[in-house]
């Protein structure tokens, strides 16, 4: 079982300083920069020891990982002031679901298990008393692991119950269902083929929404996109031309990226399947990169690499500075230009896209080049 929530507000760092404190006239300086007693008095009496804190048995393990271990009490005690505010509900949870995969990691699985039981209980108890949660991966990252140690438990049909709530809540990972071994005893009730096709069907449902989703903000970011002037003239990683001017007449796709950021690595298939099917149309795939190397040549080194292990069907570049200004207001990488078969930047987005998306606006533009081509054979 893998849990895959970070908790941005995670508490358990806190700066609660006890015990450092001393009496005025306790000690004097002596000449040589050290404290000694005062000649004409009785040595002071200690002080007295700070007493210790009592820690939840959840932090067994744990305690000496954190400044102030005592916190995850004040997170506790938070929540159970009031149970039903959400920031301190998501709070406490969280933790406990931080505190379940550092158990895990551990070799501590009882542990794990019990702060996931707790956080599944609070969740749903929140949820029973009324609470509203804004969306995010807490309650379904917490639902599937506590359906999860219900499994292994033996109690496959509190374990499915759980699992439908992580569902409604979110979690999608149709294969995790499938093939997680804490979840053997889910598969073993008479009802789970049926349960699984329900989960299919709604898996699929759910694809085909978001792809409509992404086709819709794809047509909407082409229609409000803003245009600028770029060319480039460079020459590409096997030592050959690259230059925009080249491809006028063809919608064009130009990444900028770089095989050091995760988004742009995640992006590369999507660009070589678009490659793949709209070459033959008018398409033309573009990446330019900026590389973190210490000459020229190991850049150009580490793209043809990456293009290798990644079967890249299309050219790149290694961009220059000149070429990067070229771009107003550069916010960061992956950063796509879409370009039509005038040469003209219809459209730019930042950070990852699905390729739902892409094929969209590359769709769009293929479509108007296709129309003007029609129109002047009239």
């Amino acid at each position: 079982m893998k849990v895959k929530w970070q908790l941005s507000a995670l508490l358990l760092s806190g700066s609660v300083i006890v015990g450092c404190g001393d009496s005025a006239d306790s000690t004097v300086s002596d000449t040589s920069g050290g404290t000694a007693a005062p000649a004409s008095a009785a040595a002071a009496p200690a002080a007295p020891a700070a007493p210790k804190i009592a820690l939840d048995p959840i932090m067994e393990g744990l305690a000496d990982a954190f400044e102030d271990p005592a916190e995850f009490g004040q997170i506790k005690d938070a929540y159970e002031t009031a149970p039903t505010d959400v920031e301190a509900v998501q709070t406490y949870a969280g933790t406990l679901l931080s505190l379940a995969m550092m158990h895990a990691q551990d070799g501590r699985q009882e542990l794990s298990d019990e702060a996931l039981t707790r956080a599944g209980s609070v969740i749903k108890k929140a949820e029973t008393a009324g609470v509203e949660f804004p969306e995010s991966d807490l309650r379904p990252t917490i639902y599937y692991g506590y359906a999860c140690v219900q499994a292994k438990q033996g109690q496959g049909k509190q374990a499915l119950e759980t699992l439908n709530r992580a569902i409604e809540t979110g979690f999608n990972n149709l294969n995790m269902l499938k093939a997680d071994e804490d979840l053997a005893s889910v598969r073993e009730l008479a009802d789970y083929p049926t349960q699984l096709t329900a989960w299919e069907g709604h898996f699929e449902e759910l694809k085909r929404r978001n792809e409509e989703l992404q086709k819709q903000h794809a047509k909407e970011a082409l229609a409000k996109g803003e245009g600028f002037p770029f060319d480039f003239d460079l020459v590409d990683i096997n030592g050959k031309p690259l230059k925009l001017d080249a491809f006028k007449g063809r919608v064009c796709i130009v990444d900028i990226w770089a095989t050091w950021c995760g988004p742009c690595r995640q992006e590369v298939p999507h660009f070589v399947k678009l490659q793949d099917k709209y070459r033959d149309y008018g398409f033309q795939m573009i990446g330019l990169n900026q590389e973190n190397a210490p000459s020229e040549e190991a850049k150009a080194e580490l793209v043809k690499n990456f293009a290798a292990n990644n079967s890249m069907n299309y050219p790149c570049a290694l961009i220059t500075d000149e070429v990067l200004a070229q771009v107003p207001d550069l916010k960061g990488f992956p950063t796509t230009l879409f370009i039509d078969h005038h040469g003209k930047v219809r459209m730019t987005a930042v950070g990852y896209h699905d390729y739902t998306y892409m094929a969209t606006v590359v769709e769009a533009l293929l479509t108007e080049q296709a129309a003007e081509r029609k129109a002047a054979t009239n």
